[in-house]
């Protein structure tokens, strides 16, 4: 910084010292040239908020520092993922524990969160499920996690799902073939189905409460009960999911 106004006070003095047709010759692309100086710091003001952040960024940075900024970056935005996925997961885990209490002699509660997949030869985008989460009653399993499965497998709860209306089946009773082997492979009989929908009424995923064999779901007005009480806790779980923000998002309040 001292070496800057060291030269810039020698500049002026060279400016004075020059005759009044010389100095207006040199004023005119002086004063341009700071002008353009100023817009170039304002830019980078504007960008990262912040005055003297900016002025470094502008004058100051060298293409390590920048590398080096990255770097702290990525690793800044990767632990705050981290760390709000540990958040959320917790919150929903404890979520599905509480359904699963209310739910009489129910098995096990799982949940699966739609999102977008491959896309075919057309362009067409093929939307998957991923079972995220899942807790099982004492003597019972949890069942595996899932990704990437076809959305294809929820056809007959899907009409359903986006009334925001919940499903009760027979496991045995499944159209598809996928989803009937999986949860018999379980012990499963009868599968309770509800939506995961956020405040706006967008379907985010269902959750499945699992009866196994032996067992028998809530009959009349208490499965309204349990069906009206997992549509809520399926709102709490969107809330949830909002937790885990996207990484432009991260990036830009961290920049901040």
């Amino acid at each position: 910084m001292s070496d800057f106004l060291g030269t810039f006070k020698a500049l002026l003095d060279f400016i004075n010292s020059l005759g009044r047709p010389a100095r207006s010759a040199l004023l005119q692309p002086i004063a341009t040239v700071l002008l353009l100086l100023a817009l170039y710091a304002g830019w980078h003001i504007q960008d990262e908020g912040n005055v003297l952040r900016g002025l470094q960024v502008a004058f100051l940075d060298t293409r390590a520092s920048r590398s080096q900024r990255d770097r702290d970056l990525e690793a800044a935005i990767l632990r705050a993922e981290l760390y709000q996925a540990a958040q959320s997961d917790r919150l929903i885990d404890q979520l599905l524990t509480a359904l699963l209490h209310s739910a009489p002699h129910a098995a096990r509660v799982r949940l699966g969160v739609i999102h977008n997949g491959v896309s075919g030869i057309t362009g067409i985008g093929l939307l998957r499920y991923d079972v995220t989460n899942a807790v099982a009653a004492p003597g019972h399993i949890a069942g595996d996690s899932l990704q990437n499965q076809p959305l294809s497998e929820w056809s007959d709860l899907l009409p359903r799902l986006l009334t925001a209306r919940c499903d009760l089946s027979q496991v045995a009773d499944l159209p598809n073939l996928i989803s009937r082997a999986r949860l018999l492979s379980m012990g499963a009989v009868a599968v309770l189905a509800c939506p995961v929908a956020d405040i706006h009424g967008a379907l985010l995923g269902s959750l499945f409460v699992v009866w196994d064999t032996g067992d028998a779901p809530p009959q009349a007005e208490a499965q309204d009960e349990l069906a009206e009480y997992a549509t809520r806790i399926g709102q709490q779980i969107a809330a949830a999911l909002d937790l885990r923000t996207p990484k432009p998002q991260l990036e830009k309040l961290l920049r901040k």
